[in-house]
């Protein structure tokens, strides 16, 4: 499929999408081709829009750090990527990363500074004062333990009050609901459980400016791919009532694994996307932005 189908089928697929919406819905305004600068720029697994989305950071799951500047058109249109740094994420120590330690998963950012970044295999959630401060660990929940290999915490959200939350790419061993961890007071508890949904996995997710809960799933098959889905979920309390699926897309060869809302200067939502290309070097990483309109 050439290009320019593989867009048009991609506007479709999120055009139709919105059906299924209730209060939100998705307009794709751009996707970018990221150039690789070195042979550990690859595996981008989290993804931090700032600066009205004019620059950016993202972790690569072998615990390096970049720091992009974004270039945009009037239309807000993602025209050129500039990477500014590059650093490896230090742990309790202020050492480099190494072994099973390195596999950074996702980040959010706390006001009024640092970050939550989330790693699989060694299962566990660091704060970080900035990128290239030493991690302090955040308590565990049993429930870290039971994770598949590969399987750990994929997400990380901050919900409207900056309560933290967890999220892993699959269910623990011998549950079929996923949980979702909410820190509180230092400690983890479930906040609330949910089911798969279409047999995809979670990659990210993302709160949404009412408070719901934006699930980035991603899934493969050997004949077509990836596929991709953002999927919201709405609370009373800590009672999920309803789910409403935004956007499905199949995304081939692009792995998307990162998410990110953010707000330009005049106050308009976007989610943003980056793809994990699995360190191969005839796939691209891709940034895909939409822009998010609630529904009147």
């Amino acid at each position: 499929m050439t290009h320019i189908v593989k867009l048009l089928a991609l506007i479709l697929f999120a055009h139709n999408s919105t059906a299924f919406a209730s209060n939100w819905t998705l307009e794709l305004i751009n996707k970018y081709q990221i150039e690789q600068k070195s042979t550990d720029m690859g595996g981008l697994s989290a993804l931090h829009m700032e600066d009205f989305g004019q620059s950016f950071l993202v972790l690569s799951d072998k615990g390096k750090f970049f720091k992009a500047k974004a270039f945009r058109n009037s239309n807000g249109e993602l025209k050129n990527v500039f990477f500014t740094e590059s650093g490896f994420l230090k742990n309790s120590k202020g050492e480099k990363l190494t072994g099973k330690n390195i596999d950074s998963e996702s980040i959010v950012a706390i006001e009024p500074a640092g970050y939550y970044i989330s790693f699989e295999s060694n299962n566990r959630v660091m704060m970080h004062n900035d990128m290239y401060s030493g991690g302090k660990f955040l308590p565990k929940h049993p429930d870290f333990a039971k994770f598949g290999y590969n399987k750990g915490i994929e997400s990380l959200a901050l919900d409207a009050l900056g309560a933290l939350h967890a999220i892993p790419e699959k269910p623990p061993k011998g549950e079929d609901k996923y949980p979702i961890y909410k820190l509180v007071e230092g400690n983890w508890q479930v906040f609330t459980r949910f089911l798969p949904s279409n047999a995809l996995l979670v990659s990210d997710a993302t709160f949404l400016p009412d408070d719901s809960l934006l699930l980035l799933e991603r899934g493969y098959n050997w004949s077509s791919g990836f596929a991709t889905q953002l999927r919201q979920l709405e609370f009373k309390g800590a009672t999920i009532v309803s789910e409403e699926i935004l956007l499905r897309i199949a995304s081939g060869i692009h792995n998307y694994e990162g998410i990110s809302l953010w707000q330009d200067e005049q106050g308009v939502y976007f989610i943003s996307l980056i793809s994990d290309n699995n360190f191969l070097p005839l796939v691209s990483t891709e940034l895909i932005e939409f822009k998010l309109s609630r529904i009147k």
